[in-house]
């Protein structure tokens, strides 16, 4: 403010530095108060009075200082009208995004309970198929057995028609064990992802596919987190044998101190555009993902797809 008062001494009484006056006006306003800004006002308009006496003024007349006074007040009341309009959109623009955030998480949580209910239902179906339709299905296995071995005894005509149907009682019990199988694993009840994903492979490479698993790591700290992992890397090669036509399939879990990573790779001939945008398997695999708190990636290779899921891991 002395500078800007120096320069209206030199520049004289002829030229009106008012506007120059408002930089300190300003400064005090928006970043202290009002009754500040009004303070460094006054000592502008004393400023101004001197410098004009000092060049050479006789007398400086009392409305021309008034009028800059007013001016002064009314580029400050409006300036800080303004800033309580910024901090007023700035503090509803955090309380928004603090609502946001909170919706999200609860979303999140809900999708986590979700998830965790569909999971339980899940393996409730598969334990059922198992012990009661599977236990069913053996046992009438074991009558028609017997049926047929009593007809072929008698020579009857119908026997081959009861070895058919032993047969077929066969096929459903072989089909209710796969359905049941893929419903439930009862390897992810303990530390059991290990085992859980090596059987995958064994059941994949059953299929005419070479599949390998690889892991490094200890297991991961929760059932939870080890049953969203382990359907992801299911779907991850559901979807290679389903789309790509694969010769080999490997499967490599990575468990460090901060992180869990999954790739699922394959030699197929990849997955079409339209999969990689509207795929279902791709959209359930990322949601497990993020239910459990990470993220999916998925990519084109050379020859085939790649599958990456990182997963942090958070200490108790």
């Amino acid at each position: 403010m002395g500078f800007i008062g120096w320069l209206d001494y030199v520049s004289g009484f002829e030229n009106s530095l008012l506007i120059f006056y408002l930089a300190p006006i300003a400064i005090g306003t928006w970043f202290l108060d009002i009754w500040f800004g009004i303070v460094v006002a006054i000592f502008c308009v004393i400023a101004t009075m001197l410098a004009d006496l000092a060049a050479g003024v006789p007398r400086v007349p009392v409305w021309n200082c008034g009028t800059a006074f007013v001016a002064y007040l009314v580029f400050i009341f409006l300036l800080r009208r303004w800033h309580s309009l910024l901090n007023e959109m700035h503090l509803r623009v955090k309380e928004r995004t603090a609502d946001l955030q909170r919706e999200l998480a609860r979303r999140q949580q809900l999708e986590k309970e979700i998830a965790v209910v569909a999971e339980e239902e899940r393996s409730r179906v598969g334990r059922e198929l198992h012990d009661s339709l599977g236990q069913h299905l053996a046992g009438t296995g074991l009558l028609a057995q017997t049926i047929a071995n009593q007809l072929e005894k008698e020579n009857s005509s119908i026997q081959p028609t009861a070895r058919k149907v032993v047969r077929l009682i066969d096929q459903g019990i072989d089909l209710t064990r796969k359905i049941a199988r893929g419903l439930y694993s009862s390897e992810l009840d303990g530390d059991g992802l290990f085992s859980a994903l090596e059987s995958l492979s064994r059941s994949v490479a059953s299929n005419q596919v070479k599949c390998e698993f690889e892991h490094s790591g200890k297991p991961p700290p929760s059932k939870e987190l080890a049953t969203q992992v382990y359907w992801v890397a299911r779907e991850a090669v559901t979807n290679a044998l389903k789309h790509g036509q694969p010769r080999h399939v490997r499967i490599h879990l990575q468990t460090t101190r901060d992180y869990l990573r999954l790739k699922v790779e394959d030699d197929g001939r990849g997955l079409s555009q339209a999969t990689m945008k509207d795929g279902i398997g791709l959209r359930v695999m990322a949601q497990r993902a993020e239910i459990a708190g990470g993220t999916l990636r998925v990519e084109k290779a050379a020859h085939g797809t790649v599958v990456h899921c990182e997963i942090p891991l958070v200490e108790d």
